[in-house]
């Protein structure tokens, strides 16, 4: 628990949410440049960003860090909202694979 919190504090727990899709989606990469792109980090900012929420995927920590991030008592509720929706969407599209592997 303490390296996700570790990693989460290096992506930045708002970015982590606002930019789920994208650290979900792409590999490392095309990450950098796209946070790049959106003026979010420079490159040596983006690829420690990258690196961090590559490894909580590949963990899959990512419902536990959305969850971290839900509590956090200093976090914007739009923020909030995103993790609770994004959460949902997760644990939905984890029920429908486990539906399917089951035949």
């Amino acid at each position: 628990m303490d390296r996700l919190i570790q990693r989460l504090n290096s992506i930045g727990k708002r970015i982590f949410v606002k930019y789920y899709k994208q650290f979900k989606y792409l590999n490392k990469e095309e990450c950098i440049k796209y946070l790049i792109s959106e003026k979010v980090s420079n490159d040596s900012g983006a690829s420690i960003r990258c690196s961090n929420a590559k490894a909580i995927f590949k963990d899959n920590m990512q419902i536990e860090a959305l969850k971290i991030i839900k509590n956090s008592k200093k976090m914007e509720e739009d923020i909030v909202l995103k993790a609770e929706e994004i959460i949902k969407i997760e644990k939905e599209n984890n029920n429908n694979l486990k539906s399917k592997n089951s035949f």
